[in-house]
């Protein structure tokens, strides 16, 4: 399965903030992506929010990279202050759903995974019909 992940930057140049809204997947393979575009955004000298919360898969190890990374991102001088970099995180890991199943030719019988992912996973009834072979 292939992870994009997606981000959107905003700045606000009233208050000296951005937000890096991650809306695609984060995992191991695209976290310094999301890292240098952090460091990209710092250079503007704002207050950087992570926002996580609108991500549709957050990898564990992708995101303990990234809290250990944001605490190195270089801060510049900001009205005496520095840049600071915090996470929003949501309430739970979001995970990516399962592949959908492929259809079949029609007559093909589905084997046990794929009639148990499309009945369970994917709640699609017509799984459950009796199956007739053709003659």
């Amino acid at each position: 399965m292939e992870h994009t992940l997606r981000v959107l930057v905003r700045i606000d140049t009233k208050t000296s903030s951005a937000c890096l809204e991650v809306r695609g997947c984060l995992v191991p393979e695209n976290c310094p992506d999301l890292l240098e575009i952090l460091r990209h955004t710092a250079t503007l000298g704002a207050h950087v929010v992570i926002n996580l919360t609108k991500a549709r898969h957050l990898a564990a190890t992708a995101l303990d990279d990234l809290m250990l990374q944001a605490d190195r991102i270089p801060s510049l001088p900001l009205d005496g202050g520095h840049t600071t970099v915090s996470v929003q995180l949501p309430a739970r890991l979001p995970v990516c759903p399962p592949p959908r199943v492929q259809a079949q030719a029609p007559g093909v019988p589905l084997g046990n995974v794929q009639a148990f992912e499309l009945a369970f996973l994917h709640r699609d009834t017509a799984v459950l019909s009796p199956f007739i072979p053709r003659r």
